[in-house]
């Protein structure tokens, strides 16, 4: 018999619930679905709610198609989009009612430990009080609490799909929670500013990001730091401000304030970085704004005696202790590390040593005083202001797991060596020769100094040591159950696998000090396999290796055809190498593809011999672009395919290039 009941997996798949009325349904029984509750339809939705769903369908309505026919609307979804994963096609159409009364139904023993995986997974959003969080789910429920709550769960589904928890069948897929919380942002960021609204933001903005939506992200950046400079001249302005703005001096409410001050700041590095967009918060203004520096995590969790003390003017937060810093001061040592990190990637992205002026010998990196060994002197610093304890691999991921931390220590250590591995990269040849040791640049504009003795040798060595720490660090975290899943963290491991990818092609390049590189790279590939489940970013990340991986193999076996080719040569494949946000340029690369084909049928014998004369010949010049571009078609056309280890690696022979032209 049908009744008017009806469990969530069926309404759904809006699909007819089939049921006796107790659970489970025929459906859930046959399909062995977990978690089978019936309940009765949902609630009226309100004014708000019924604009929500009409803006939704409108925009679904305006796509080619229209629609889902009623066949594909009956049909049983794939696992991927019951639960929300990047895999989903098309965002949900959300009920504000129907979601309002779902958080309200939740007990709070899954509010908490969606809560404790929000505050592990997410170290550079430490910014939830949890006593004073929970004291206002439990009292009066404002909507600014409830959005927040929406936001946290968004991110948390996200990271239950790689996780074993008996109580993940209870929420919603994580689009329904997100579209909630943008929805009730909408209302509030023209409001009176409040601090809940400012830490939904920053939880949005990772949401965003990790999805690919990189302008969403980049704006809702944006208001939470633009809100939260708001709610700090309400703090320090001598008399109020507005009638409706709030003034809290409490201890606590200065505390919570501080935190989300600093997690704008790191957000605002990790949005920016790997981007031509300017900052919007840098460190020069927190100083100037005195900002305090954050509470330890014991302090912060049971509440400090007295309110954090100001910053001044120190240039570094983790140089200001007394002593060396731990476990408990590690979203401090977060924030010192976000400045350096910014600090190198806006090196990178200014050209780098390509810069003006940067190839002068007070400019070349073993210069005291260059741009290059400033960031590096930082971060050494950084590096040496924590405690040893904090420090990989001398201690394990497993004895911090066993501590509670162990995904601050992966985070922390991950920005270490990414940060190293970011800074000698910029110097050494994208394309070297297969015989060559570790050199400096091979492409105008040279350094117009030598280096000292061994210094690219040490340069090598530490650079490849970066990333084999990397893969080391993310595959011990693996099997240590710490799964640390952000955008950020696959970025850190991206980056080491291609240097990995490098060093396995070109051993010599770190005089075969890196024998592994290719199980190192194994691990990357294995690592930000497990991350495109949680964030569609990673997607992109996975081609380029791809693209990375055919133009390497083939450089290596086909020497003459590479010989004396530069990264100006493959200048796309050069710029998605670093590259936080990962635009797909897949489309560019097919458009071309057509005119290499057509250049590859009309090619003569005579030409191809021209294509095999010495790199300075225009010809050869002309023909290495459309090399590439070949590759890139090939490899953007087939990944989905490609699922196997054995494939990422396919035969010379079936990949020819066309006839240069």
């Amino acid at each position: 018999m049908r009744s008017s009941l009806s469990c969530d997996a069926c309404r759904r798949s809006k699909i007819k619930c089939v049921n006796a009325g107790s659970p489970p349904c025929q459906r859930c029984d046959k399909s062995a679905i977990p978690g089978c509750l019936l309940t009765r339809p949902r609630l009226a939705a309100s004014k708000a709610s019924h604009r929500l769903i009409i803006h939704r369908r409108a925009a679904k309505s305006s796509r080619p198609g229209g629609e889902q026919s009623g066949a594909a609307a009956g049909r049983q979804p794939r696992p991927d989009e019951q639960d929300g994963s990047p895999d989903a096609s098309d965002p949900p159409a959300v009920d504000g009612a129907e979601v309002e009364a779902h958080l309200a139904a939740l007990p709070d023993s899954v509010i908490l430990k969606a809560l404790n995986v929000f505050i592990n997974s997410f170290p550079e959003l430490a910014m939830v009080h949890l006593p004073s969080f929970m004291a206002e789910l439990r009292s009066v429920r404002p909507p600014e609490s409830r959005a927040m709550l929406a936001a946290v769960l968004a991110v948390t589904k996200a990271q239950l799909s790689v996780l074993t928890t008996p109580w993940s069948h209870l929420l919603l897929s994580r689009d329904h929670y997100a579209c909630y919380a943008e929805h009730m942002l909408a209302g509030f960021i023209l409001q009176s500013p409040k601090i809940q609204v400012v830490q939904t933001l920053l939880i949005i903005t990772l949401h965003k990001w990790g999805s690919r939506d990189f302008h969403k992200a980049w704006i809702y950046c944006g208001i939470a730091i633009r809100i939260m400079q708001a709610l700090h001249s309400v703090r320090v302005a001598p008399h109020r401000l507005d009638v409706a703005s709030e003034r809290q001096h409490d201890a606590v409410s200065l505390a919570i304030e501080t935190r989300t001050y600093w997690a704008c700041f790191i957000m605002d590095c990790m949005v920016n970085s790997g981007t031509y967009n300017p900052p919007m918060l840098p460190m020069s203004e927190m100083r100037k704004l005195k900002i305090a520096r954050p509470l330890s995590v014991v302090e912060f969790a049971f509440g400090p005696d007295t309110p954090p003390q100001p910053v001044g003017e120190h240039p570094r937060l983790a140089g200001q202790a007394s002593g060396l810093l731990d476990f408990t001061r590690s979203f401090e040592i977060l924030v010192g590390g976000f400045d350096i990190w910014t600090q190198v990637m806006t090196f990178i992205f200014n050209d780098g040593r390509r810069a003006p002026g940067m190839s002068a010998p007070h400019n070349c990196p073993w210069a005291p005083g260059s741009p290059w060994s400033v960031s590096r002197i930082q971060l050494e610093a950084w590096r040496a202001g924590q405690n040893c304890a904090l420090h990989y691999p001398g201690k394990s991921v497993a004895i911090h797991m066993t501590l509670g931390f162990g995904e601050t220590f992966v985070y922390l250590n991950l920005l270490y060596y990414a940060s190293t591995l970011m800074l000698h990269r910029e110097y050494f040849p994208f394309l070297p020769l297969s015989e060559s040791g570790p050199q400096g640049p091979i492409d105008h504009p040279r350094l117009e100094a030598a280096a000292p003795s061994g210094w690219w040798e040490a340069s090598a060595e530490q650079m490849f040591g970066a990333a084999e720490s990397i893969a080391k660090l993310l595959h011990e975290a693996s099997e240590c159950g710490v799964h640390l899943m952000t955008p950020f963290t696959g970025f850190c491991a991206f980056s080491a696998g291609y240097a990995n990818l490098y060093a396995f092609r070109f051993p010599r390049m770190n005089l075969n000090r890196s024998p592994d590189a290719e199980t190192h790279l194994r691990m990357c590939l294995d690592y930000l396999q497990e991350l495109r489940k949680v964030w569609k970013i990673a997607d992109g990340w996975i081609k380029t290796l791809h693209h990375a991986s055919l133009l390497y193999e083939r450089a290596t076996k086909d020497m003459a055809r590479y010989r004396g080719r530069t990264r100006d040569d493959f200048d796309t494949l050069h710029q998605s190498v670093h590259e936080f946000r990962v635009v797909d340029r897949s489309d560019d690369h097919n458009r071309e593809l057509d005119g290499v084909e057509s250049a590859a049928v009309s090619s003569s014998p005579d030409e191809t011999q021209e294509a095999a004369a010495p790199a300075n010949t225009p010809e050869r010049q002309m023909d290495t672009s459309s090399l590439l571009n070949q590759l890139l078609a090939e490899v953007s056309s087939n990944l989905d395919e490609q699922g196997a280890w054995s494939q990422w690696w396919p035969p010379m022979e079936q990949l020819e290039p066309p006839a240069p032209g």
